[in-house]
């Protein structure tokens, strides 16, 4: 199969990267490109001509059959859609990464996508842990040597906060692992096993919710949930614009991977207070998160937070759509994913042009902008639209995913699906505004003459901006994965 070979050319190019000095950024660039064509072109030729569920491709390597350890591949609807986004946010990232002669950096980000292609089509929990861990180690440095004034304090708190949820995932993969040598004799760490309902069911209830506490704290941590969430808005905003668009697009897969795939094959044996409390989560998330982005004054931390807030409508799509029954179901746990893949296309998108806008203006607060459509009508116009995908404007990504978690979800809600609508209020209210403060109106006079985005730049966002048009439109176009993939595992 292909993607051992795509995956291993990956690992190749993040580390003669480091090795090729002046010529890191073009080497880097073309690279992550020849790996996002080949993966889309084998996608569309593998999955689209009938898929029903299940990994359409795998590869295992036997690396000890004593301790149970292989090194396997394998993707599925959900997590081929995923690599793809994850080959888009990096790409964004390298597209608006100016560092001409620093290898480490760019070394740095191509050892990050290895990690997230790893984690999403490794098929054995013990390495889908490895490479959870080799996406902090690079996302660490990369704050805490190109981030701003305060990055030695804030990438410790980035790496302490994620670690400890990763320890707790290790706990639950070693519990699983050891429950089931006590119960066949066979060591394994193989997905198929050890996330089997039949295997889960036989671990008692104690441990059980031992291990799913273990999977949640993790995933949440990365997703990010309140009230597990303060490493985000530090973190973003001291990190450089590249290292941003990583952390709003790959982090935020990796907890929805966590949720969906991880979690999700355990559904009939996750007890109902488990998913109620994600419910919960999400709701309280939706709404701190939308106040919290109304009060920021700087345009980046503020989408920070709206980031964090777009990610708890995939708590409530995974826990309500799991207690739901029937199409309202489908329809919820598909839109829960669908939501992870619109969101990573639209914070990748609009942090890329936060970029532009900080780099050409010299500003990226509200008081410092204002009235830039005059002098910048290019820029301002594409970043109208990525506020506009992010409220969930219809005919744009998001508003399909959030439409299809609000129609599954309603039958298990009921009143409280009027908090949901209520954060939606407030998180079109702060992008409106935003967009008038900083876009429109009188023009700041202090910023001087500033110019807009050049053709190459207008042209990489206006591709990502008719993406997330041309999947707000035909929605179909990812659907059919989501729901093959939920019917191969059901």
């Amino acid at each position: 199969m292909i993607i051992e070979y795509i995956f291993a050319f990956l690992v190749a190019a993040s580390i003669i990267t480091f090795f090729i000095g002046s010529h890191s950024r073009q080497f880097a660039r073309v690279s992550s490109l020849a790996v996002a064509v080949a993966f889309i072109l084998y996608s569309v030729y593998r999955f689209y001509p009938g898929y029903n569920g299940g990994d359409i491709s795998s590869f295992s390597l036997t690396l000890s059959t004593y301790t149970g350890f292989y090194f396997s591949l394998g993707v599925n609807g959900f997590t081929d859609l995923l690599v793809v986004l994850g080959s888009i946010i990096v790409l964004a990232a390298l597209f608006i990464s100016d560092r001409k002669d620093d290898p480490v950096y760019y070394g740095l980000v191509l050892l990050t996508e290895v990690g997230t292609f790893g984690l999403l089509m490794s098929t054995d929990l013990f390495f889908f842990y490895v490479f959870w861990e080799v996406v902090l180690v690079p996302v660490y440095f990369l704050i805490g040597i190109y981030g701003g004034p305060r990055k030695d304090s804030v990438s410790l708190k980035f790496f302490v906060y994620t670690h400890i949820g990763s320890v707790f995932i290790l706990l639950s993969i070693f519990t699983l692992y050891s429950y089931y040598y006590s119960e066949y004799g066979i060591l394994t760490m193989q997905n198929s096993d050890l996330l089997s309902t039949t295997f889960f069911s036989t671990i008692p209830f104690f441990y059980r919710v031992f291990i799913l506490s273990g999977f949640l704290i993790g995933f949440l941590v990365k997703l990010p949930t309140f009230p597990i969430h303060s490493w985000l808005p530090d973190s973003y905003q001291e990190a450089p614009y590249p290292v941003t668009v990583i952390l709003a697009g790959a982090l935020s897969v990796m907890g929805g991977y966590g949720l969906f795939g991880i979690l999700y094959p355990l559904y009939p044996q996750i007890p109902a207070f488990f998913l109620w409390l994600l419910i919960a989560l999400g709701i309280i998330s939706l709404i701190y998160f939308s106040l919290t982005a109304m009060f920021q004054s700087n345009l980046k931390r503020m989408m920070a937070y709206a980031s964090a807030g777009s990610m708890g409508f995939v708590s409530i799509a995974f826990g309500s759509g799991i207690l739901g029954t029937g199409p309202n179901g489908i329809i919820d746990l598909a839109g829960g994913m669908f939501q992870i893949f619109a969101h990573g296309l639209i914070v990748a998108f609009l942090f890329s042009l936060l970029y532009y806008m900080k780099t050409h203006a010299g500003h990226d607060t509200f008081y410092g902008l204002g009235g830039i459509y005059r002098e910048s009508p290019v820029l301002a116009t594409l970043f109208l639209g990525g506020l506009l995908a992010s409220l969930g404007l219809p005919g744009l990504a998001g508003f399909v995913a959030e439409f299809s978690i609000i129609a599954g979800s309603y039958g298990i809600l009921g009143p409280l699906v009027f908090l949901v609508i209520f954060s939606m209020i407030i998180t079109a209210s702060y992008h409106i505004w935003a967009a008038q403060k900083a876009l429109y109106g009188p023009y700041n006079e202090n910023l001087g003459q500033i110019r807009d985005l050049s053709r190459s730049e207008a042209s990489a966002m206006l591709l990502m901006l008719i993406s997330i048009l041309v999947i707000g439109v035909f929605p179909r176009i990812v659907f059919p994965l989501l729901t093959g993939y939920l019917g191969g595992i059901a």
